[in-house]
């Protein structure tokens, strides 16, 4: 535990290694949960020529920030991907 209030920084070992474990990649500081997002819309893009009214749900999908992930996520470590 650090001994003052201050976050470690993204550059220190200490910040790195409080990534371990969590859906945040130690590499890129991008947590998977967000790369989700548009995983889904590839899948359903992939899905339109056996099942054209996947469309309906395409039109209806937006994308979202970082920050709009991670407000309205239940994820632990959460608040530690919206610092980021």
């Amino acid at each position: 535990m650090r001994a003052n209030s201050e976050p470690a920084s993204a550059d220190s070992e200490e910040f790195t290694a409080s990534l371990e474990g969590t859906c945040i990649s130690t590499q890129t500081f991008l947590a998977n949960d967000y790369l989700n997002n548009f995983n889904e819309v590839v899948m359903l893009l992939e899905m339109v020529p056996d099942m054209p009214d996947v469309l309906e749900d395409l039109k209806e999908w937006t994308p979202v920030t970082y920050l709009q992930q991670f407000e309205a996520s239940g994820l632990s470590k959460n608040q530690l991907a919206r610092s980021l």
